[in-house]
């Protein structure tokens, strides 16, 4: 996988396919791999981009300087530098609220936002959630971090049924993990992001995602953000866990491929 110079830092990034830019945001464990089942998909007509983001697998890790706009701003020096005008673009978990600073600051950039088990801001279940892990990572250090992190967004039903790959993408993760204070600051500004009295300025075509079963972003938090943003869709399902794009990926690709045929034409 590359390495590219957006300007102002170093990204890790993942390219394939031909046609419609689709970028993909993934969560807080930040790797470009949780993407691996859409990338081979969409692939097929769509020109796929992932990558890890600031403070993840092989992207640089400044000690500070971490934000979802941040973030967002990294992801439209990606699309510069790639020679990329406009992107439909899907976010999952930490990478929704990346996705909502692009649609609220970035608008003409999109196309359509995906929006998949994220949240509007964290409430005491969301603090609680983050809180541990970042008292873990402090108290015990990134190993123990990334152990937890890996029960919280795979789930249950993915280390029954998908365990190869639960190993997988934690082996990545244990491999690139970043210093405890880097892990911190960006468990902070997951508690920081708070976007909420600007969704209703959102326009571009937009689908949410949630989950029931999502034992670290209530689906509530998907409803909430569906009524924000107006004319959006809403999609829950049943049983997927947090990581419902991996879990039951067929499903998922499918769900969002029909909403991607809707705007994949055009510059």
């Amino acid at each position: 996988m590359p390495r590219i110079d957006v300007g102002h830092i170093t990204l890790n990034y993942a390219e394939r396919g031909e046609g419609p830019a689709l970028v993909f945001i993934p969560g807080l464990v930040g790797l470009l791999d949780a993407w691996e089942f859409q990338m081979a998909h969409f692939a097929a007509r769509y020109r796929c981009v992932a990558f890890d983001h600031r403070g993840c697998g092989d992207s640089d890790k400044p000690e500070d300087s971490y934000s979802t706009q941040l973030i967002a701003r990294d992801v439209i020096a990606l699309m510069d530098r790639l020679g990329i005008a406009r992107a439909h673009v899907a976010g999952t978990s930490t990478g929704g609220c990346v996705l909502q600073n692009l649609a609220i600051d970035h608008a003409p950039r999109l196309r359509c936002c995906v929006f998949s088990n994220t949240w509007v801001k964290a409430d005491e279940y969301i603090t609680r959630v983050q809180m541990t892990r970042k008292r873990i990572a402090l108290s015990y250090g990134a190993e123990e971090y990334v152990k937890l992190s890996s029960l919280f967004t795979n789930g249950a039903m993915q280390f029954r049924h998908d365990l190869d790959k639960v190993m997988e993408l934690e082996r990545r993760a244990l491999k690139t993990v970043a210093p405890v204070a880097v892990l911190a600051g960006r468990l902070d500004m997951t508690l920081a992001h708070d976007r909420t009295g600007e969704l209703h300025k959102i326009r571009n075509p937009a689908l949410v995602i949630g989950t029931r079963d999502d034992a670290t972003v209530p689906v509530y938090q998907s409803e909430d953000l569906h009524k924000a943003i107006g004319g959006s869709r809403l999609i829950i399902v049943e049983e997927g866990g947090h990581y419902s794009y991996r879990r039951h990926w067929w499903d998922w690709n499918r769900l969002v491929g029909g909403f991607l045929d809707e705007y994949a034409t055009g510059a």
